[in-house]
């Protein structure tokens, strides 16, 4: 296995220079660097931010791609990875921020650990400032316990996730869900036989808010996530008393206002795996 790798991140028009700033910096300090970075505009961008994608792409190994029209996350993905040159593949939001030695370290394991072709890690919340950060989202270790998890919950964080670019393609890439797109495909590789596998440490420092909390609700939300679950009967991944269980669970929780939304997010969701 090589030390080399890609980094895959899509990017819109509803971004800042600001977080993209930050982001990108973090690529820029990283132990081991990326040997190249595949940036997806999806959909034409405001003249700031194309002006600051040209000042980063002297300093770091940029290949801007893209299109005029914004087609959403899954075609954004899918049309990114077919640029990727190689095997492992690293995802990254635009307003998120890395850990100086995430790719190290996970590079590091790939090379140590043959068989997984998924790995991801914790991930350290903060609303404006890495350094105060709220809340840790962890994820389980090991296949069988994340497989066991994902019945329930998604069992990665997709912003810290590396993959190995040949089983992603292998099962298909990204599909239609939209909002769970990446829950989909973490679930697609596990049912194909996959090993995969998350760090027991922060890697990402993501950005939340209130809009990350009202993107998970409302009736559209809660119509999409009623698919996802339907979709995951049908191929047999949980079981009609585990969908009758996770309906009356989750579904009820997207209709909800947001303001308690975000105490269960927060008061619930973020323990600490046992």
């Amino acid at each position: 296995m090589t030390d080399k790798f890609s980094v895959l991140m899509p990017i819109y028009y509803k971004e800042t220079v600001s977080n993209l700033n930050q982001c990108l910096e973090s690529l820029a300090v990283q132990t081991l660097p990326a040997t190249e970075i595949i940036i997806v505009k999806d959909g034409l961008l405001p003249n700031e931010l194309d002006q600051a994608l040209l000042l980063w792409q002297k300093k770091l190994p940029l290949k801007i791609i893209g299109y005029e029209e914004n087609k959403g996350l899954v075609y954004a993905l899918n049309y990114g990875l077919q640029f990727c040159y190689y095997e492992l593949v690293a995802r990254m939001d635009s307003d998120d921020i890395c850990m100086h030695d995430r790719f190290e370290k996970q590079v590091q394991y790939f090379c140590e650990n043959q068989d997984i072709v998924l790995l991801s890690g914790f991930i350290g919340e903060f609303y404006d400032r890495p350094n105060d950060i709220v809340s840790i989202r962890r994820v389980p270790e090991g296949t069988f316990n994340i497989k066991k998890y994902l019945k329930k919950r998604n069992a990665f964080n997709h912003m810290a996730v590396m993959f190995k670019k040949s089983a992603v393609l292998a099962i298909g890439s990204y599909m239609g869900i939209n909002g769970f797109e990446d829950y989909d495909l973490w679930i697609r590789l596990i049912q194909a036989g996959y090993q995969v596998d998350n760090l027991q440490e922060v890697l990402v420092y993501a950005r939340i808010g209130n809009n990350m909390i009202e993107r998970r609700r409302g009736i559209t939300y809660a119509k999409k996530e009623l698919q996802f679950l339907y979709i995951q009967k049908k191929r047999k991944f949980i079981s009609n008393m585990d969908f009758l269980l996770l309906f009356f669970l989750k579904i009820p929780i997207r209709l909800i206002p947001s303001k308690i939304l975000s105490l269960i997010y927060y008061i619930f969701l973020r323990r600490d795996i046992k």
